[in-house]
């Protein structure tokens, strides 16, 4: 396994007269690794989140992107707008370009596809997944042990037999428009049985289809109708179909809604968040027993608690736990932000102003909009100018 091209910085930083930073969020690289398994070199393209390199005790989930030169460019788009609103992970991307599409996607062989290439590899491509891959994403990146896998159309087919296949090689699965007809739809049998055991599967499953008909269609209804049925504790999953897209588009608007609700299937519900955070870190303790990976207090969580305190009006308790978000994302301007609401509700604007200067500092280097920072910065300094805050 070799280096194939240096880093190339996604971040481009322009130097405006007027002191702002404008560059596009996370480092990239394109590398290449050889695969024993697959008997041929492939080509990776990675992606590593915006906060990667200033975090450096963090570690975060892993998104294998099937189809990755099709898929990657809009993933990680969305990703990162979704990260700047809390409505997901920083994660890291993998984008796995393809060489033999058909024969790495199909489970079974089928003579009458012979046109479009030799199918039935779908067994020897999860090899390597997981001999040559994963291992060497472990190795060579800060990971959580959390990992989603994302394909569509043929690669979609992959992702949902890799769920019943060998389930403990990830955690969550989007499969958008998965052309689960295939070979007859050879699948179900299988799937059927999977859905029905007894262990428990502590997986999340995203599955769309676009405005198709068809045998696409009839076996997304199919597949949507088992998960109703399924009696399997543990599965977490979303079906939806929406007329709206096309299965040249599925991929592009499914991933947004994959991403947030695959955040929602771990976040704590409102009743555990209003308990403080005691509870909160309990949730995620035996959030990471349940699913076999390090799961961190997610930041909005843990905000979402301390805003639940000043709400009763238990500043130290609020600015407490805010403090803990500042300790643990000590470069999130956000965090600054937050803990200046605590001391600005408790009364103590010294430590409020301090705060506020300190978010919007941040703001720059963290790259995020930072308008309203400004606002409540200068609304600040005018209730001290004027002696309102006492």
């Amino acid at each position: 396994m070799y280096k194939k091209l240096a880093s190339i910085l996604i971040g481009i930083v322009l130097s405006l007269s007027f002191n702002v930073n404008a560059k596009v969020r996370g480092n990239a690289e394109v590398i290449t690794i050889t695969s024993e398994v697959l008997n041929e070199s492939r080509d990776l393209l990675i992606h590593l989140p915006n906060n990667y390199a200033r975090y450096k005790d963090t570690t975060y989930p892993v998104l294998y992107l099937l189809d990755g030169q099709r898929n990657f460019a809009h993933t990680i788009g969305t990703l990162d707008l979704l990260n700047q609103s809390g409505m997901t992970q920083e994660m890291i991307v993998i984008g796995i370009t393809n060489t033999e599409r058909t024969r790495d996607f199909t489970p079974t062989y089928d003579e009458s596809y012979n046109e479009w290439g030799i199918s039935g590899g779908a067994d020897n491509f999860l090899d390597f997944l997981e001999q040559d891959l994963k291992p060497y994403v472990k190795a060579n990146y800060r990971t959580n042990n959390y990992a989603i896998i994302a394909g569509h159309s043929l690669s979609a087919l992959f992702t949902v037999y890799a769920l019943q296949e060998r389930p403990d090689m990830f955690q969550a699965y989007f499969a958008f428009s998965p052309s689960l007809w295939w070979h007859e739809e050879v699948i179900f049998p299988a799937a059927e049985q999977f859905f029905s055991a007894e262990q428990d599967l502590n997986k999340y499953l995203y599955v769309n289809m676009g405005s198709e008909g068809g045998h696409m269609l009839s076996a997304f209804e199919r597949y949507s109708e088992l998960l109703k049925n399924s009696t399997r504790n543990g599965l977490t999953f979303d079906a939806e179909l929406d007329t709206s897209e096309s299965h040249n588009t599925s991929a592009l608007a499914g991933m947004s809604l994959a991403l947030q609700k695959q955040l929602n299937s771990l976040r704590p519900t409102g009743a555990i968040i209003q308990k403080g955070l005691p509870a909160v870190q309990q949730y995620y303790k035996d959030l990471s027993q349940k699913y076999g990976f390090q799961a961190k207090p997610e930041y909005k969580a843990v905000n979402h608690a301390g805003y639940a305190a000043l709400k009763q009006q238990d500043f130290e308790s609020a600015i407490e736990i805010f403090k803990s978000n500042v300790a643990t994302f000590p470069n999130k301007s956000d965090a600054y932000d937050s803990l200046a609401d605590g001391y600005e509700a408790k009364g103590d604007l010294a430590m409020a102003l301090k705060m506020r200067e300190k978010a919007l500092a941040m703001s720059y280097d963290e790259n995020v909009e930072n308008g309203a920072y400004k606002t409540r910065l200068a609304n600040l300094r005018k209730k001290i100018a004027e002696g309102t805050g006492d």
